[in-house]
């Protein structure tokens, strides 16, 4: 693409986007929306597991002062042992940022210590109640993702910004992940905020802003390492859509600036910047906690080569991403028509994410990673999934419409009854508990029924309100 071509394409999009700022109406109805789906999610007790509990381990340790989680190893079985101690076998990032909220607890007396459990050795429980004082720094990049969709999706396309925003926040991972103290959300939150920076924002200072886009790429690494696969898509498209060495080198600049909590904290508890945890997962506890090492040992990482039956499991089986979220689907479907909108580069950045998040889901050697509602480590696609979402939308609303309550049927299932589903049980558990009314998860406020109804009043709020929105712009559109 040429310079001409860009800046043509450019006028185009701006011209589409003041025709339909003019019809959008007020602003506030659509951001109480995403408010309130947020409260709901806030509102949930996390469920515990291993994932979350090794977070929440780390939290502790480092608010300790310790990279070590000898003290703090709570019911986990994520953990890493090296050189006669224990690590989470997670990226710092999440812990990092749950400090404030953690240390405000814990200075408060929020923070109680379980029973002992075992094993390993002083293990000790943890109720979900606790980690839902680290879990706010999630629910936090949970609104702030939605808001930066709906901004998003209305910079470059001019409107359907709050009900792409609503249908993936209530029909995608997105949901149940912002209830689970997992990376996933905040991760996807700083790789998109990313994108979006270097791209839809028009300041006085372009590389330095481009330059601060990197910084935030570098942060979602330190969160989750494999978001340098959207880090490395956003700088292939600032290289590609208008070629400028000072732009992607801004960015990369940015980029190694984000990245250096990862290095720092790898130094302090490993004594290299490049030694992570990973490389020394339990893989057994055993009586020791630690009897046999070597988890990720396959490949890099536990990544070695694509499987088609992976693929295959990771799109259409019980938990597949199209059969649990049909919208990722639709929206996928959406993308020749976003490119005829003038959006190609996106639409070719999306397409090539898609198809690099799944190559590494498909050649991972555990593709859905353990207990979860579905393959979560394709939470970071799911907001670049916004602007084809929204070409879908204005094209074919009724079926969007289908496909929406489809997936927010069974993610609000999900997010009601205990997302975390181990590989042996299909979602129709989770229909299964709530018919029985049992092993729902808890709000901070009420248990059992009560508690689903305090997740569900603010939803339906956030659904009505959006549909208002919906509907105002319909109505100004034919006027």
């Amino acid at each position: 693409m040429t310079v001409e071509d860009t800046r043509s394409r450019n006028n185009g999009v701006v011209a589409e986007v003041a025709s339909s700022v003019r019809r959008r109406g007020p602003a506030w109805p659509g951001i109480a929306a995403i408010v309130l789906v947020a409260l709901a999610a806030a509102l949930r007790v996390p469920e515990s597991g291993w994932n979350a509990e090794a977070h929440f381990a780390l939290a502790q340790s480092l608010a300790d002062g310790t990279p070590r989680i000898d003290d703090h190893l709570n019911q986990s079985g994520d953990i890493a042992y090296v050189d006669g101690h224990f690590y989470a076998a997670k990226a710092p990032g999440l812990a990092m940022l749950s400090l404030p909220s953690y240390a405000l607890a814990k200075g408060l007396g929020a923070i109680p210590s379980g029973s002992p459990t075992s094993p390993p050795p002083g293990a000790h429980w943890v109720d979900g109640s606790t980690m839902w004082y680290g879990n706010l720094v999630v629910v936090v990049a949970f609104l702030l993702l939605l808001l930066l969709i709906r901004w998003a999706v209305e910079r470059s396309i001019g409107t359907a910004g709050t009900p792409v925003a609503l249908m993936l926040g209530l029909g995608t991972l997105l949901l149940p992940f912002a209830t689970t103290y997992f990376a996933h959300d905040l991760a996807a939150a700083l790789g998109f905020a990313a994108f979006a920076l270097a791209v839809y924002t028009r300041p006085a200072h372009p590389l330095l802003a481009i330059a601060g886009a990197g910084v935030l790429a570098g942060l979602a690494i330190v969160v989750e390492p494999p978001a340098v696969i959207v880090v490395a898509a956003v700088a292939l498209y600032l290289a590609l859509d208008r070629p400028h060495l000072a732009r992607l080198a801004s960015f990369a600049a940015g980029a190694l600036i984000g990245i250096i909590p990862l290095f720092l904290f790898n130094t302090w508890a490993f004594g290299s910047p490049l030694r992570m945890s990973y490389a020394h997962a339990v893989k057994e506890l055993g009586a020791s906690g630690h009897d046999v090492l070597g988890a990720n040992d396959a490949g890099v990482y536990g990544i070695t080569h694509p499987s088609i039956g992976a693929l295959l499991d990771l799109l259409v089986s019980g938990r597949g991403l199209f059969v649990l979220t049909p919208i990722t689907a639709l929206a996928l479907v959406g993308l020749p028509g976003l490119a005829r909108r003038g959006l190609r580069s996106e639409a070719l950045l999306i397409a090539g994410l898609t198809a690099a998040m799944l190559l590494y889901n498909a050649s991972y050697y555990l593709p859905f990673g353990g207990w979860s509602p579905g393959p979560r480590f394709l939470v970071l696609l799911l907001p670049f999934l916004a602007f084809p979402l929204a070409d879908a939308w204005l094209r074919w609303r009724t079926v969007t419409l289908v496909v929406a309550a489809v997936s927010a049927f069974w993610m609000i299932s999900a997010t009601l009854a205990g997302p975390l589903l181990p590989d042996t049980e299909l979602p129709n558990v989770w229909l299964t508990r709530i018919a029985n009314g049992d092993n729902l998860t808890d709000s901070i406020l009420v248990g059992g029924w009560g508690g689903a109804a305090v997740f569900l009043v603010p939803t339906l709020a956030a659904v009505l309100l959006a549909a208002g929105v919906v509907d105002l712009a319909v109505r100004r559109s034919r006027r």
